[in-house]
């Protein structure tokens, strides 16, 4: 039996105009009802404004890492090793909510960092954001309400010192900034959970911060009662074990403890040469763009780091006179973001087809620093079959 969708008359006249406005990169996969809702709920403004937005999202999913297609995949980054799975099934209390356990006190950001680059901790993060995201389309088509996730942020044995501030004022503000960019209205709430006093200073200096819409869906529960508080928004069975009292068995869900990074495979630790790298200066304010020309099945490699935070993309367009990105095909995902990192960014892309290939760098949000990159492009032959 097919169940109807619970829409208002304005949702589904300014839902088919918006699926009219991006049918030429809106797939299958993705043309729901409510995933176009969602993003008409997360941002204001007209339908061509959310449009463009979308689009842009849209083109990210068909880039190198085929959001579409990681449903067929294995959770099987080595990130995930170390940065456990979260998602434990329903809320029960709120209707349509699925709950997702981000063990945050207990995950080792800081080694994460110092092993891995910021492309490559999001090339971690987006399967299981693309979970969360399947598991609420499921929901959605059995009931035909929207549904959305309940993320709950454990800080049981969250440690107060300056890695913490740079974090939270780095990496995780670059994911924040992602999930509030590609995964609009995912999240009903974030729930912070088990939280020392501290945090209530750190969420006055970092709450100007984060993206407007993330910032009211927060919800710090006490110190004290939080166990019983976190009750008025999910059911025990779909609560971690490891919050049981010694005297008390309530909470039944099962969810991995996290494991730490050694020190050993830090970056700093383990790094070689990198011979022929450019330097190139970017003002504030502005970008670069790097082009290479390929052909179908040869690689484009890049190798870089900056001394300070940027943003940067790879896209393709046949004509050599576009200077637009929004007009290009991504062909890896833009992040507009990124903090100064310890690990150089160091990946590739295989060319689907001759053409340009560009790399976009951005220093646009900087005000006075003008950014020094260091990088080495590189044009590569084939992979060996």
């Amino acid at each position: 039996m097919t169940i109807k969708n619970v829409l208002t008359d304005e949702e589904a006249l300014k839902i088919a105009e918006l699926r009219t406005l991006v049918k030429e990169d809106l797939t299958e996969f993705y043309d729901t009802d409510f995933n176009l809702l969602r993003w008409l709920q997360g941002h204001p403004g007209t339908v061509s404004d959310v449009a463009k937005k979308l689009r842009a999202h849209l083109r990210m999913r068909q880039s190198a890492w085929k959001l579409d297609e990681m449903k067929t995949k294995p959770r099987s980054h080595p990130i995930h090793t170390h940065w456990k799975h979260g998602i434990t099934g329903p809320s029960k209390v709120l209707e349509n909510v699925l709950v997702n356990i981000e063990q945050c006190g207990q995950t080792d950001y800081w080694g994460m960092i110092q092993t891995w680059s910021i492309q490559e901790v999001m090339k971690a993060r987006v399967p299981d954001l693309e979970e969360m995201l399947r598991e609420c389309m499921q929901i959605e088509k059995e009931t035909g309400k929207q549904a959305s996730v309940l993320y709950v942020m454990d800080l049981t044995g969250l440690q107060y010192n300056k890695r913490l501030y740079t974090l939270i004022t780095g990496a995780l503000r670059a994911l924040s900034e992602f999930m509030a960019e590609h995964y609009v209205e995912l999240i009903k709430y974030f729930v912070l959970v088990n939280v020392p006093s501290f945090v209530y200073a750190i969420w006055t200096v970092t709450k100007p911060i984060l993206p407007e819409r993330t910032r009211h869906k927060v919800r710090i529960l006490s110190s004290t009662h939080w166990r019983e508080e976190i009750l008025e928004y999910a059911c025990p069975e779909s609560l971690p074990t490891k919050w049981n009292e010694s005297t008390e068995e309530h909470f039944t869900a099962t969810v991995d403890l996290p494991v730490d990074y050694p020190e050993s495979e830090y970056y700093t630790n383990v790094k070689t040469d990198v011979k022929d790298v450019e330097k190139v200066k970017i003002a504030a304010g502005k970008n670069l763009v790097i082009c290479r020309e390929l052909k179908k099945g040869e690689r484009l490699h890049w190798w870089m780091t900056g001394d300070s935070e940027f943003g940067a993309g790879v896209y393709f367009c046949k004509n050599k006179e576009e200077k637009n990105i929004e007009n290009m095909e991504t062909c890896y995902p833009c992040f507009e973001w990124m903090p100064s990192s310890i690990v150089p960014l160091d990946d590739e892309i295989v060319a689907n087809e001759d053409g340009i290939y560009r790399i976009w760098v951005s220093n646009e949000r900087a005000w006075w620093h003008t950014l020094t990159l260091l990088t080495k492009i590189a044009v590569l032959p084939p992979a060996a079959a």
